[in-house]
């Protein structure tokens, strides 16, 4: 089955976003995938299989990530995507200090629906160890397949991290938000997930000066 976005150029949330302060002039586009998604330029774990507006992980439960490498490094920048958890542990975005490593993650700030442990996270990745920032119970994305398809954002420059979501027809809601200084520039975006049968729907876009 193929799921195509609501009014793509509605869903990414861009005038809320310009409107907010977080996507300001100079930032431009650097992954665009409206109604289609592009391939990857690199991943590990779980594959994802893209389909045209979903990219849908197998079976296999394992840490993953799929995404694309910017051309040049950058210090602000604003991710969005739809994800789908199914029984996933955790799905959301994330964005590399280098470009996507050749297997684990190694120095990266994340945003997930992290349904197992029942929250939503902001999470850093140093030198290959992991670590939760900022978590809220109070309001996730729960790793169920009956759950609806969300929206969830990262946002980040030098020592400001935020995280927002979207469930619904509601708007962009910020959830999450850090001032950790361990990463000031970044060279890839990707998607995060547990395998598992998530789900990644367009619109994905990332933007970024």
């Amino acid at each position: 089955m193929t799921f195509f976005p609501q009014g793509a150029t509605a869903q990414t949330g861009e005038d809320f976003f310009k409107k907010e302060g977080f996507l300001v002039d100079g930032m431009v586009p650097l992954v665009t995938n409206s109604t289609t998604i592009g391939a990857f330029d690199d991943s590990d774990g779980t594959a994802l299989t893209i389909t045209d507006s979903v990219a849908k992980s197998a079976a296999g439960a394992a840490a993953s990530w799929a995404g694309w490498d910017l051309a040049a490094s950058k210090t602000k920048l604003l991710a969005i995507a739809y994800v789908h958890p199914s029984t996933s542990n955790y799905v959301g975005v994330g964005f590399n200090v280098s470009t996507l490593p050749a297997t684990t993650l190694v120095d990266s700030y994340e945003a997930t629906f992290d349904g197992a442990g029942g929250h939503s996270e902001l999470a850093k990745y140093v030198s290959g160890g992991l670590t939760a920032i900022q978590t809220d119970a109070t309001i996730y994305q729960n790793d169920v397949v009956t759950t609806a398809v969300w929206g969830i954002a990262l946002y980040v420059e030098d020592d400001i991290q935020k995280v927002f979501i979207k469930s619904g027809t509601a708007n962009w809601l910020q959830v999450l938000a850090d001032t950790d200084e361990d990463h000031d520039s970044f060279q890839s975006f990707y998607l995060r997930h547990y395998g598992e049968s998530a789900r990644f729907v367009s619109p994905i876009y990332c933007w970024g000066s």
